[in-house]
This record gives structure tokens, sequence and C-alpha cells, in this order.
């Protein structure tokens, strides 16, 4: 048992389900597979490991056991990304560098607490959405749609962390307290249901998000086991993928 928790602990905090969840993210906008989904899947393990470690990643602690394995993940996944990246069109090329860009300011973006859950979202929507469908002519709806959906995923993180941050950074849950905040999610998920009744397409799917969405943002706390964020939450885009999947 000890074992199976070590592994599932490796599994957490070396951004592979992070990234599973983001690359599922990916396979929701195109629906198949592609190149681009796994490079979107090596590079945010990358980009998670550099934004949690890098103050240790060249220093002598980062080379003790616990974090060997992490380092390891991280390289294979480089090499990874390196490899998809190069099978990529220019224009994925550089939209993909301009979204490093952006990872790159987010610890810079942290410092203003209410606007971090937008900024991810606005990342990662750009990532999974904006860039595989950038041709679509119902791009910009479609964005919002995801823009919306992330954002209110990203409040069970701000609730959990808000004992954690300090108050000086003005996070969502120290400028409206848990309860305002958890309302701030709930017509977060209000107005991405109407977003998609707008657009008429996957309706029970997009039903099915929203439901999810609010029943993690009301069973959020601070009191929570980081479980509860950094698995059953991150998992919500598998959720989606497979039910998509039902849907087809």
């Amino acid at each position: 048992m000890l074992t199976f928790r070590k592994i599932f602990n490796f599994y957490i905090q070396s951004s592979i389900h992070v990234g599973i969840a983001v690359f599922c993210l990916v396979q929701l906008s195109v629906q198949q597979w592609s190149s681009y989904s796994f490079l979107v899947l090596f590079g945010t393990i990358v980009g998670y490991n550099f934004l949690k470690y890098s103050e240790w990643f060249f220093t002598a602690k980062f080379f003790r056991i616990q974090y060997i394995g992490i380092l390891g993940v991280t390289l294979f996944s480089a090499l990874g990304f390196l490899w998809f990246f190069l099978q990529q069109d220019t224009a994925v090329q550089f939209h993909t560098l301009f979204a490093f860009g952006l990872v790159v300011l987010y610890p810079f973006i942290r410092k203003t607490g209410w606007l971090k859950p937008f900024y991810v979202s606005f990342v990662v929507s750009y990532i999974t959405l904006f860039i595989p469908l950038n041709n679509h002519e119902e791009v910009i709806w479609l964005f919002v749609q995801r823009f919306l959906l992330l954002s209110s995923v990203m409040i069970p993180f701000e609730i959990l962390d808000s004992s954690k941050d300090a108050i000086a950074l003005k996070t969502l849950p120290h400028c409206f307290g848990i309860a305002r905040t958890k309302q701030i999610g709930y017509v977060l998920v209000g107005l991405f249901l109407t977003i998609s009744i707008f657009l008429l397409n996957h309706i029970y799917f997009f039903a099915f998000a929203a439901l999810s969405s609010l029943i993690a943002i009301y069973f959020s706390a601070e009191k929570r086991s980081w479980y509860y964020t950094s698995f059953w939450v991150e998992s919500l885009p598998i959720f989606w993928f497979l039910v998509l999947l039902f849907f087809k």
C-alpha cells in the first residue's frame, strides 16, 4: 500500500497527471489523434515542472532521491516536446513559442492574485483550443466557452490555496471570501452554459461538464486534502474526454 501511494504521489508530483488532463483538453478540441496533442502533453509536463521546481533545478538539492525521478520525467518530456515540435508547421511552432512565453510570465502574473486563475485559463485555452482550431469559423466563441469553463475549474484551486497564499497577493478568496468566490465560479459556469446553448453543439456533453464543475466548486474548501484538486479536479478534463467519446 505504501509503495502504491509513493507511485501515485510521484504520478501527480511529476506533472504526468496534469499533462494527461491538458492532452485531453486538446483532444476535446480536435477529436482525433494528432502530433500536436502529444506536443502539448510533453510541453505541459516540462512547463509545470519548470514552474514548480525551477528554484531547485539548478541546485544540489534537486539531485536528492525524491527529485531524481521528476528530473528524469522532465528531461524525457523535453525530448518528446522537441521531437513533436519539429513535426509542426511554422504557424503552430510560432504559436507554441508564444504560449511558452506566456508560461514564463506566470510567476510575475501570480503576484496579482485575483488575475492568476483567469490568466492560467487564458493560456490553457489558447494552447488547447485556439492553436489547433485557429482556422475554425467559430473559434472566438469556442475560445470564450473554454476560457469560462476552465476559469470555473480554477476556483477550487484558489480556495484550497487561500490558507497558504499571502494576503498581500489579494487572491479571489482574500478579496471576496470563500462563499463569494464560489458564487463567482457558479456565474462562470452559467455563462459557459449560455454560450454552449448558443452554439448548439454537443449540448449534453457541455451540460455534464458544467455539472461536474459545479460539484467541484461546491465541495471545495480551505482544508481539503491536496489530492482533491491535484488529482480529482485535475481529472475533470479526462472525464470530459471519456464522456465525449461515449456520446460520439
